[in-house]
């Protein structure tokens, strides 16, 4: 017979006295700092560095999209409203700003932007008023480190309307089919057209980096394609089952990136 703990929110704990009671009746131990230290001394405050790219602090903003894009992609004021309050902000890190999808049918709503021909500029432009708006208030941007997401939504892409999931998968799976409402084959990405995927993530790092950008992060988390490949075990084919046939998507992508770009950083967020 099993017991279950009902552990009490952390928000509930107003004090470092209480947290500390908290965790002597868990008989947990663990050391944690009692004042949250700030000023210029504070930890992460703290300049960083990155294969000799010296990144100012250790502030970062994360890649979370606003939803507010048009529906052809691009940037909207409440989009280049929210960059420019990243650069104000005093991040020294900007992880990709949000989530862009390389092509229409990878986006996770129909408001997401999207990296393109036609919106390689409206880029350009929101990545200059993030610069823009540091340098006006820091005085620098020598030490800021911005980079660009790539993304395909794969399983949950509502390229269209926010109310309709046009997912393309990598395998069926017998929880999240049911789930989402995948009934048939037809969702799911053959060899052939995820090697036209690959040449469309590299065609948007390389715009990516023209907009300014230093780095671009091929997004295998939370779900969405990259993510799903990772565990396609039962995947035939060049990308499924073993290890390296599961990472060998990011790997091609890496490859051409490199290539294609071979000044433009790499991160990737598993």
């Amino acid at each position: 017979m099993t017991t279950q703990t009902n552990y009490r929110r952390i928000a509930s704990l107003k004090t470092a006295d209480d947290f500390a009671a908290y965790l002597a009746q868990l008989n947990l131990e663990l050391e944690f700092d009692r004042e949250l230290a700030s000023g210029a001394d504070s930890p992460l405050a703290q300049a960083y560095d990155l294969d000799g790219f010296n990144i100012g602090n250790r502030f970062s903003i994360l890649p979370m999209e606003g939803w507010d894009g048009s529906p052809d992609g691009l940037p909207s004021e409440l989009t280049i409203r929210r960059w420019k309050h990243f650069g104000e902000s005093g991040a020294k890190l900007i992880w990709g700003g949000e989530a862009v999808a390389v092509r229409h049918d990878g986006r996770a709503n129909p408001n997401q932007l999207q990296l393109n021909e036609a919106t390689a500029d409206a880029l350009a432009q929101l990545h200059e008023t993030l610069l823009q708006a540091h340098q006006n208030r820091y005085h620098r941007t020598d030490d800021l480190l911005v980079g660009l997401q790539l993304t395909h939504s794969g399983r949950f892409a509502r390229p269209n309307s926010k109310a309709k999931l046009e997912p393309r998968i990598l395998y069926r799976h017998p929880i999240l089919d049911p789930k989402f409402g995948i009934d048939s084959d037809d969702a799911v990405f053959t060899d052939a057209e995820l090697e036209t995927l690959i040449e469309d993530f590299v065609k948007a790092a390389v715009r990516a980096q023209k907009a300014g950008f230093q780095f671009v992060d091929i997004k295998h988390c939370h779900g969405y394609l990259g993510h799903e490949l990772l565990s396609a075990v039962d995947r035939p084919g060049r990308y499924g089952g073993s290890l390296e046939n599961r990472s060998r998507w990011l790997k091609e992508i890496i490859d051409g990136v490199r290539a294609e770009a071979p000044d433009l950083e790499i991160g990737v967020r598993i």
